[in-house]
């Protein structure tokens, strides 16, 4: 299960009944259509889901945002702006199509947006206050004193595990939350990109294995590499335990490197390990690395094949 915003008040989610692909709509609202946004530096993905039990792609849009270039911030102290406003300016004006009107809307952001941490086991912890100062702790630890100020949320974790906690800026969560209340649309789910592609490239690794496809080699070990434009995170995985939570400003050909770089930190010896490759955007390359059984996955909800759409959001 997935750590979720859903609302905007600091704390910390230590899980709940709503996954991050939940097929149970909320009770009175089982006609509603789902309005899915992947929230990017670089660009929005809008996708309207009709149906409940098998949904269908009803419209989908790609917008490519225009960043402000860093002269925009002034000579008078005036401070950047936040690597989101540009994005959710362009949402916002985008929610007044009639074509999102009337939705459920679910939020991913991108890695680009989140900070992670692999927050590990500590038998002396029993109080849920304990257990948020701990997590804040090693937020600090890792990105000094502006991680004190983030909305931090914890994936669930079996008992002795190392769990994945994600940080976010809370002036995005509410800047998020304005927007689609401006649009008539009460926000009730936004979601870590890195853990739609946890989640999704389980359960298609699972369907793929059902159907007798030839999968990846047994090992140990997996190294899972979630790629966006300018983004790459590496997970490693030892014995069906996250053992590395790594975000790299790179591009896919730095892939291979940036593993083995990881599992040294790590202390893993991830060679022999297999490499699943989750393509979070439209038109994303195809990953190549010599010596290495391979798998690659895009979301579930597959892009609607519009021309031009992969040029739009390369």
């Amino acid at each position: 299960m997935s750590p979720r915003w859903s609302n905007i008040s600091s704390g910390l989610y230590t899980g709940g009944t709503s996954g991050l692909l939940s097929r149970l709509p909320l009770i009175g609202k089982l006609g509603r259509d789902e309005l899915r946004v992947l929230v990017q530096p670089h660009q929005l993905v809008l996708t309207r889901l009709g149906g409940w039990r098998k949904q269908r792609v009803i419209c989908e849009d790609v917008i490519t945002i225009a960043r402000p270039s860093p002269a925009m911030a002034g000579d008078a102290g005036i401070p950047a702006p936040a690597i989101w406003q540009a994005a959710l300016t362009q949402l916002a004006l985008a929610l007044r199509d009639q074509a999102w009107q009337g939705c459920q809307p679910r939020v991913v952001l991108s890695n680009h947006l989140v900070r992670y941490v692999l927050i590990p086991w500590n038998a002396s912890l029993s109080r849920p206050e304990e257990k948020h100062a701990f997590v804040r702790h090693c937020f600090t630890q890792a990105y000094g004193e502006p991680a004190r100020q983030w909305d931090l949320r914890v994936s669930p974790a079996g008992y002795g595990q190392a769990t994945i906690a994600s940080g976010v800026d809370p002036a995005l969560l509410q800047a998020l939350q304005h927007c689609f209340a401006e649009a008539g649309m009460r926000l009730q789910h936004i979601h870590p990109l890195l853990m739609q592609a946890i989640n999704e490239t389980a359960r298609q690794r699972s369907k793929r294995a059902g159907k007798g496809k030839r999968g990846t080699a047994s090992a140990s070990g997996l190294c899972l590499a979630v790629l966006e434009q300018g983004r790459i995170a590496v997970l490693l995985q030892q014995d069906k335990q996250w053992r590395s939570v790594q975000c790299h400003s790179a591009h896919v050909d730095a892939l291979p490197a940036l593993i083995q770089r990881d599992a040294i930190l790590a202390g893993l010896d991830s060679q022999p390990w297999p490499v699943v490759v989750y393509s979070a955007e439209p038109g994303a390359p195809r990953v190549h690395i010599s010596g290495r059984a391979l798998q690659q996955f895009s979301r579930e909800i597959p892009f609607v094949r519009q021309p031009g759409l992969a040029e739009t959001a390369s």
